[in-house]
């Protein structure tokens, strides 16, 4: 069973603190997109048996020309027939569905969200002039038993037994993904 590493833990917790830090000048106008898979032990609520389910994730970040931010983490079911989206405009923020919240310092920006006992951590590290990136997305669980949360694809409250990312890409584009 995978527990929550305790830098996970400690990001998500200083977090709030650091989110206040401006965008870079760089990013101004331009849209990160992270993609990545992740792979659970997962069952839906009331089941008895967990079973590995696989979903592709991607985290899209625009920074305003104004430097305001707008996210969205968008997924696929792992049956391939529903999917669902998330968003936040801001540093930061608290819903019924988690908190998450986007600090920068210098050319690297740290997602960092949290949800029924599963948190997950982006890190997007630019170039010296913001025309590419590299991604790490760690995911993990606190606790010993399953962890619980809404889906974001199906809705659905489901038991997550453990959690893990696969590698991610990252790329970065001039203009606003979402007015497309």
């Amino acid at each position: 069973m995978r527990h929550m590493p305790a830098a996970v833990l400690a990001t998500l917790s200083i977090l709030s603190a650091s989110a206040a830090q401006a965008a870079p000048a760089g990013l101004y106008g331009k849209t990160v997109k992270v993609e990545w898979t992740e792979t659970r032990s997962q069952r839906e609520a009331g089941e008895t048996a967990f079973g590995p389910k696989s979903f592709p994730f991607t985290y899209t970040v625009y920074v305003s020309t104004e430097g305001q931010l707008f996210r969205r983490i968008f997924t696929i079911s792992s049956t391939r027939k529903k999917s669902g989206t998330r968003d936040a405009v801001g540093a930061s923020g608290k819903t019924d569905a988690g908190s998450s919240q986007v600090s920068f310092q210098g050319n690297t920006l740290v997602a960092a969200s949290s949800s029924g006992g599963i948190g997950r951590r982006i890190r997007v590290s630019f170039d010296a002039s913001f025309s590419s990136c590299t991604a790490e997305v760690l995911t993990g669980k606190t606790g010993a038993g399953p962890a619980s949360m809404r889906a974001i694809a199906s809705g659905k409250v489901v038991e997550i037994e453990s959690v893990s990312a696969g590698s991610a890409s990252c790329s970065i584009q001039t203009g606003n993904a979402f007015a497309e």
